[in-house]
């Protein structure tokens, strides 16, 4: 499409681009309204159908709850009941045989009395099993016998709150109601050994009226053996009531609640209360499929496309036979809200988007007419000031200039076309001047064009040398040197090329050599300190050493002290025995009192063992203190384990001398018991008394050599960790040696790397390198100050 004019222009395309705009604008809005109304009507969707679900069950869990509490309640009232019967009837019960129906009627009319929920209370016992007389009561139906004779009251309440009592029938019947329920089941159940139980809804004629009743079973044992049972019948009554309370409380009355027996029997129902006592599926096959999720006793709610389904078991006391709550809700009922929300957003969208389209036009045609305008407003200076430059064109200078002084983009355009106005007056005198100067200057552009010339031959010889140069350079020859002279100009330029490399070949040199000797002073640094970690770890094997030979003496030491305490007490037996023994050994004086003298020297001589013992005791006192004063080399510990090795010495010439005079002494006893034959039992006292000393003191001999063997050790130990401590000092030394030689390479290396000219980043990396020299020689001077 071609424009006649700029404003038809700028109008058109200003008119496209606001509707294009406008109208994207209300598409994206339309569509994001659409879009966020089907988000939030899925996710109420999805919100409605899980609280839904909570909710029905949650319900059906209350009312499972509620109905379960009331039938408790009668089965503990008919467990109570059968606990007290067979109290009543058993082998250790006082109550007389012939007291005992009257005191059960008592019972269950009481019990009756006390729970108006209950429709009757009831018991049946097997044949003569209450009290051996059913002879006796045949046909009396005021005890609650029937022709049998046996005891089966059963005590009822009818709508009129009269009690009456009749004797059971049926109990023996296995003959199946139409609905499928076992007639007898109340009492041929327990009988048959399942425990207690319910029995499915069943109807029974009451005082001459027929009612569903949930009959409740409690079995009886007397002496181990089936007795009857106990029992209530609970009206399902209020389990119906409760059932269309429910209903009329949830969604407005839409929805049914029905109580499902184990056998899928109805027993309450809000839809069709005729149907109890009938299958729960019959007229609707298609909840058979969830009988067998009511007989395994689980929660559930179920949700398909039309409807709502939960599930919640009502165990009933010890009974194996749930029953189960099942609430029906339609989906259209449940989701009536979300549904209507929906509608309301699709509403709210479709106004909404009318209301864009509206806004929209109104903007677009208000924005074209704003184009228009403005378009006009540009348009009219244009074609002025258009008119104004064909004049100029045409040569006449004196038209008039439109727009002069404004301060917009057409006061630009008028000021430039004043200045072609301008030019063009000054062009027209610079033609007269240009004639003449212009043979001037073509003789001065050709003799400049000569010089250039010139000039450029030497700048292309000076960059081909320089270039040669920095190839060799940065292929690392620093040995190459430019030799071609340059012209005059550029001849300093080669000089310093020249310089330039040579500096930097001696700084490289420097380098090299400087970053050997660093590497050999960092390797041995790393020698020297893994020896000294090896010597180190030399040195701790040494003292733990030491450490466990001081426990050895420390024991053996003990040992001794010990062994000399109870020598002495022998030694002071055998001396008490002897002069008990002297009356009877007159003959033999003169032989005890050698051997008194032996047993006195013995004494002297273990006294001296115990003051060795004891210094001994405090001198390893002492070296335990002095290891751990170690630092200094170890000279206090070894003065110490001299002493003690002194100690040992002598514990073991006393340990020689005592070992010597028991001899002397046994062979002068010998000479004694020659004399003396009649007094041979007191000196085998003595004897035994000697024998025993001689024990301990080679106890005490065995503990000396112990000893000494310990201290040479603490003396080698000592020795060892004196050698590795002084090769540590050694170390040390080398260690600061090669630390103070790094130290003196890397600042060397710093001063060559700062004669050199380099930029910030560069900078910044001397200044880190001198900062790692300074860090790499402090740990090295920090070691030799510890050393």
């Amino acid at each position: 499409m071609r424009f006649k004019s700029i404003q038809s222009k700028i109008a058109t395309l200003s008119g496209v681009c606001v509707l294009a705009a406008t109208a994207g604008l209300v598409g994206y809005g339309i569509i994001s309204a659409s879009s966020t109304r089907e988000f939030v009507a899925t996710q109420v969707t999805s919100l409605t159908d899980v609280k839904t679900k909570e909710s029905l069950q949650t319900l059906a869990s209350t009312q499972a709850g509620v109905i379960r509490s009331s039938l408790d309640g009668a089965f503990d009232a008919a467990r109570v009941m059968a606990r007290s019967f067979e109290m009543l009837a058993g082998g250790d019960a006082t109550t007389p045989p012939e007291t005992r129906r009257t005191q059960l009627n008592a019972l269950l009319l009481n019990v009756l009395k006390d729970n108006p929920r209950f429709n009757g209370t009831y018991s049946a016992w097997e044949p003569n099993a209450l009290d051996g007389a059913d002879a006796e009561f045949r046909d009396r139906r005021d005890m609650g016998s029937d022709a049998t004779g046996r005891f089966l009251p059963y005590w009822t309440r009818d709508a009129a709150g009269k009690i009456a009592i009749q004797p059971l029938v049926e109990y023996d019947s296995s003959e199946l109601h139409p609905n499928g329920v076992m007639k007898g089941g109340w009492y041929i159940g327990p009988q048959t050994g399942h425990g207690e139980s319910i029995l499915d809804p069943l109807p029974y004629i009451v005082q001459g009226k027929s009612v569903y009743l949930a009959t409740m079973s409690v079995p009886l044992t007397v002496d181990g053996k089936f007795a009857g049972v106990a029992g209530a019948d609970f009206d399902l009554s209020f389990v119906q009531k409760l059932a269309e309370q429910v209903k009329a409380s949830i969604y407005g009355g839409k929805a049914s609640v029905s109580i499902v027996s184990y056998k899928g029997l109805v027993v309450a129902s809000s839809e069709k209360p005729e149907s109890i006592g009938q299958p729960f599926d019959q007229g609707n096959s298609a909840l058979s499929q969830y009988l067998s999720l009511i007989q395994s006793g689980k929660e559930e709610v179920l949700a398909s496309n039309e409807a709502f389904k939960a599930f919640s078991p009502i165990v009933i006391g010890r009974t194996k036979t749930p029953w189960s709550v099942m609430i029906d809700v339609p989906r259209a009922v449940a989701m009536a809200e979300a549904t209507k929300l929906d509608q309301d957003l699709t509403d709210r969208s479709a106004s909404d988007g009318v209301l864009q389209v509206t806004v929209a036009a109104v903007i677009a045609l208000g924005g074209i007419a704003a184009m228009w305008l403005v378009a006009r407003s540009i348009a009219g200076p244009i074609r002025n000031m258009t008119a104004s430059m064909r004049q100029l064109a045409d040569g006449d200078t004196d038209c008039n200039i439109p727009g002069i002084g404004l301060s917009d983009e057409i006061g630009a355009m008028a000021a430039a076309v004043e200045v072609f106005r301008n030019n063009a007056i000054a062009n027209r005198r610079l033609e007269q001047e240009a004639a003449a100067t212009q043979e001037t200057t073509e003789r001065e552009r050709r003799r400049s064009m000569d010089i250039e010339r010139a000039r450029t031959e030497a700048m292309t010889q000076a960059t081909a040398g320089l270039a040669d140069g920095l190839r060799q350079l940065a292929a690392g020859n620093l040995s190459f040197h430019l030799a071609d002279p340059f012209a005059a100009e550029f001849e300093s330029l080669r000089s310093d090329f020249n310089a330039a490399v040579t500096q930097l070949g001696r700084a490289m040199a420097a380098v090299a050599a400087a970053s050997r000797s660093i590497d050999t002073g960092t390797q041995e640094i790393s020698q020297s300190a893994d020896d000294l970690s090896k010597r180190t770890e030399q040195q701790a094997a040494s003292l733990e050493e030491t450490a466990a030979a001081l426990d050895e003496i420390t024991v053996n030491v003990t040992n001794s002290s010990r062994r000399a305490e109870e020598a002495r007490s022998v030694a002071v037996q055998a001396n008490t025995s002897a002069n008990h023994s002297g009356i009877v050994v007159a003959d033999a004086v003169n032989a005890m009192q050698r051997i008194e003298q032996s047993s006195n020297q013995i004494a002297s001589i273990i006294g001296v063992i115990d003051e060795i013992a004891f210094q001994t005791n405090l001198l390893a006192l002492n070296a335990g203190v002095e290891a751990a004063r170690a630092g200094e080399a170890g000279k206090g510990f070894a003065v110490v384990a001299q002493e003690v090795r002194e100690l040992a010495q002598r514990s073991a010439q006393a340990a020689k001398e005592i070992k010597d005079l028991i001899r002397n002494s046994s062979a002068e006893v010998e000479n004694g018991v020659k004399l003396v034959k009649d007094t041979g039992e007191a000196l085998k006292t003595i004897e035994a008394y000697i024998v025993t000393v001689n024990q301990h003191m080679d106890a005490i001999a065995t503990s000396a050599r112990e000893q000494s063997v310990g201290l040479s050790e603490v003396n080698t130990a000592v020795n060892q960790m004196d050698q590795v401590t002084q090769k540590n000092a050694a170390m040390v030394e080398e260690a600061n040696a090669a630390s103070a030689t790094l130290a003196i390479e890397s600042q060397r290396l710093r001063d060559l790397i700062g004669q050199f000219r380099l930029a910030e980043g560069t900078r910044d990396g001397v200044l880190q390198l001198r900062q790692m020299g300074a860090e790499m020689a402090t740990p090295a001077r920090r070691y030799v100050a510890r050393g």
